[in-house]
């Protein structure tokens, strides 16, 4: 693992405590570490702060340790997400960081950009495109998000993780802070229906209008 470098810079858009709305760890309470910038361009991207130049933060390792502790002394969990954390290439460096630092790491990624780095206590995949299955292999959780429409491919791909996968999630699809009601519709009859396989993500952070 790369050592951690007090002149290393990483591009950050957020940096906020909150509880987990999503998958397995709905209501753990986390630091919320979101990187800037993407390598996918999803039309129906619910976090477009990723993508505004003007809340690109340059932010070093020894800010980023500061930060955490300043808005959650209390909190030992640290979710690294986006944007695309992958993306990153440094992302080593800030892992050995935080590691040293006591804090447990999860990670959510597209699964698009480098290799999966060590370190993590979790990893939840949530692809938008095919991606190899070394890299679902190590996810603790796949999460997929289900839009109105649904193509064959995608449906042949989730049903192939639900039979092969221990943890899978739906999602539906947001509009704004609603969930898709079509989306929704989809998402429940397909976990209703998958001998138990399938679990349904709600995130409940956006129902209680927090971050």
């Amino acid at each position: 693992m790369s050592q951690p470098s007090s002149s290393q810079v990483f591009y950050l858009c957020d940096l906020f405590a909150s509880i987990q709305g999503e998958g397995t760890w709905s209501g753990k309470p986390m630091v919320f570490l979101r990187f800037w910038g993407c390598p996918l361009n999803c039309s129906w991207c619910d976090e477009p702060l990723h993508k505004d130049p003007k809340a690109k933060i340059a932010m070093s390792i020894d800010s980023i340790l500061a930060e955490i502790e300043r808005i959650g002394p209390k909190i030992p969990a640290v979710l690294l997400t986006g944007g695309e954390p992958l993306a990153v290439k440094e992302l080593p460096m800030l892992i050995t960081a935080l590691k040293k630092a006591g804090k447990w790491l999860g990670m959510e990624s597209s699964g698009v950009g480098y290799d999966i780095p060590q370190g993590l206590n979790w990893l939840t995949i949530s692809p938008k495109k095919v991606i190899s299955k070394e890299k679902m292999l190590k996810a603790n959780e796949l999460k997929f998000i289900v839009g109105p429409q649904t193509t064959k491919l995608q449906k042949e791909e989730i049903n192939h993780w639900a039979q092969t996968h221990p943890n899978v999630w739906l999602q539906p699809i947001s509009d704004g802070d609603i969930p898709n009601s079509k989306a929704t519709e989809i998402c429940l009859d397909w976990v209703l229906t998958s001998q138990g396989r399938l679990k349904l993500s709600t995130q409940i952070h956006k129902y209680l209008k927090i971050p």
